[in-house]
């Protein structure tokens, strides 16, 4: 049995240029998850582009910093500005702002309800966009368990999941070096080198899951976004002919969030 990793295609819905690239990663690449951000205007069209992928799996990308929230903007005063937008990442980012237990428990679970109103079902992961701290991630965790999902967060400085008797446990590569991957955009070389550690944890019994953002850059992604041309190298790694070679030749097995329940 190959190692197990999931390649996750993060922020899908944040734009409608993002959407198709997001897709094409799904379709002709190797993205083999996804999750959405489901208080984004273009959500409901990346759901309509859906389709193009049937059966692939698609979990939550809890998003309290980017855009509007679901929830009413009176009740989660400490996450938004005045005129009802987020406050925004940058803040908290810089601890000039902290994130407020119940108001992040409070749009937490008005998204998971909004995911189930808009997809039919819900979500069986998720996970945290961008800024977090331990109130966040707790408001997270506790969401997850009153409707039964799965989750990964660091909280109080350790990484915590469901019990290991549900679910396959999972190794989030969230490390410096991965860090700098991000922020430049992934290459084929960065598999090819093992900079994700892939081969190098080959038999260490954990499923490794790696987040991109691979999509095209518009108008709205420059408006709102500091990460811009980074997604599209994501995308054209994603999709290239090398790295699905190297894949296929390392017995790679790849799955989705949606495989981790046991």
């Amino acid at each position: 049995m190959g190692k197990k990793v999931i390649i996750n295609a993060d922020d899908l819905g944040m734009s409608e240029g993002f959407n198709e690239g997001a897709i094409k990663a799904l379709r002709d690449g190797v993205a083999s998850s996804t999750t959405i951000m489901i208080n984004q205007p273009a959500a409901e069209h990346a759901i309509s582009l859906l389709k193009e992928v049937p059966g692939v799996y698609v979990g939550l990308h809890v998003n309290l910093t980017t855009g509007s929230p679901v929830s009413n903007p009176e009740k989660i005063p400490s996450l938004v500005k005045p005129n009802g937008e987020y406050i925004g990442s940058k803040d908290f980012k810089t601890h000039k702002k902290k994130f407020v237990y119940e108001d992040c428990f409070t749009e937490i679970k008005a998204q998971v309800k909004k995911f189930k109103y808009l997809l039919g079902y819900y979500p069986s992961h998720i996970e945290m966009h961008s800024a977090m701290d331990d109130q966040s991630n707790k408001a997270i965790m506790d969401v997850a368990k009153e409707f039964g999902l799965h989750y990964d967060v660091y909280y109080k400085g350790e990484f915590l999941q469901p019990s290991p008797e549900k679910y396959f446990q999972v190794e989030e590569k969230l490390n410096s070096k991965v860090a700098e991957i991000i922020n430049r955009g992934a290459t084929p070389n960065d598999f090819f080198n093992d900079s994700y550690d892939i081969l190098k944890d080959k038999d260490n019994g954990l499923v490794t899951a790696l987040h991109f953002h691979p999509g095209y850059v518009d108008a709205y992604i420059l408006d709102h976004s500091t990460l811009t041309l980074p997604r599209v190298r994501d995308l054209q790694t994603l999709t290239s002919k090398s790295l699905k070679g190297w894949i296929e030749d390392n017995d790679i097995d790849l799955i989705s969030y949606g495989d981790l329940k046991k």
